[in-house]
């Protein structure tokens, strides 16, 4: 069975090689929050996650991880970012014997109280924007190395100032599927297809004169990544490294390092950008919890991001 698995992943990247050449960015297209990274850990070792241990935010890197999942688990993330915006993650996730494991996510962005004004430069009131993603994720573990999963994603947006003049919304489906493989017990690689089939599909007749049926497809992702325990018992390393078929390219490198039994001390490279974090476990009424903190320094003069999570395990 390992033989075959490992000429599986052989062909699979030989498939795959020719995408690494492409270039580009992945700014300007539809679901842009959904491609930002969530959980003060995974973000503050460079946006990887793709081959991270599961954990609560694993419904939005990879739910294959779930197909290994051993506890109950309750994920919450905050990130305070620059102009008034927000970014918020809420997730449980169980056990589901034999094998297998589910999760519920609730991903959202929002931006508040924007002033809106007339064509004459009245100001007429407030603009809200939000845009949130409901996941359900199943993973299922074949063999005790490989594990498979796949995510729906429930979409939808909001745009309006308080009046019914303009009151934009928006939804979609979307599906993320994943896998995720135990070379060794000290390494273990992962792959992700993100977004397929996802947009955003709006009806304008109500809002604009010439209004009509948009829609913004968002970029299909591809990831592929691995997370490895050094030989140095305190140092472990991740990768990650994604391409879409919109043309971007990215590499995730990420640090952590454990000081003692309850601190760790993180750094990476989310593609050329510097960021840096920590976090810190303990317990509380017999339930271990997860405190982490992401620091991501301002990349083109819109101010640093100061990201917060915490994961209850039980």
């Amino acid at each position: 069975m390992r033989s075959i698995v490992k000429n599986v992943l052989k062909y699979i990247l030989l498939f795959l090689l020719p995408a690494l050449t492409l270039a580009g960015e992945n700014g300007g297209y539809a679901g842009s929050f959904l491609r930002m990274g969530v959980g003060a850990r995974a973000t503050s070792m460079g946006n990887t996650g793709v081959a991270h241990p599961t954990n609560a935010y694993s419904t939005f890197y990879n739910p294959a991880a779930f197909g290994v999942i051993n506890e109950h688990m309750v994920g919450l993330s905050y990130s305070f970012f620059s102009l008034d915006r927000n970014f918020e993650l809420v997730s449980f996730s169980m056990k589901v014997p034999p094998g297998a494991g589910f999760s519920i996510g609730w991903v959202r962005t929002s931006v508040d109280e924007l002033k809106s004004y007339n064509s004459i430069g009245e100001e007429t009131g407030d603009i809200n924007q939000s845009a949130n993603a409901v996941y359900f994720s199943f993973g299922r573990k074949f063999t005790e190395r490989l594990s498979v999963g796949i995510s729906l994603k429930i979409l939808f947006e909001f745009i309006n100032d308080g009046t019914e003049e303009f009151d934009y919304s928006s939804n979609g489906v979307g599906v993320d599927l994943g896998i995720l493989y135990k070379v060794t017990d000290n390494l273990t690689v992962g792959g992700q297809v993100k977004d397929i089939k996802s947009k955003f599909k709006a009806n304008t007749d109500k809002i604009f004169e010439r209004g009509g049926t948009t829609i913004d497809k968002f970029p299909q992702t591809y990831k592929i990544g691995a997370f490895y325990q050094t030989p140095v018992d305190w140092l472990r390393a991740a990768w990650d490294f994604e391409w879409s078929n919109s043309g971007h390219t990215r590499n995730h490198i990420g640090l952590e390092a454990v000081h003692g039994k309850n601190l760790a001390l993180r750094a990476g490279l989310n593609g050329t950008n510097l960021v840096v974090g920590a976090g810190m476990d303990f317990m509380i009424i017999k339930t271990l919890s997860f405190l982490d903190y992401s620091f991501v320094p301002s990349i083109v003069d819109e101010g640093s991001s100061h990201i917060f999570s915490w994961q209850i395990v039980f």
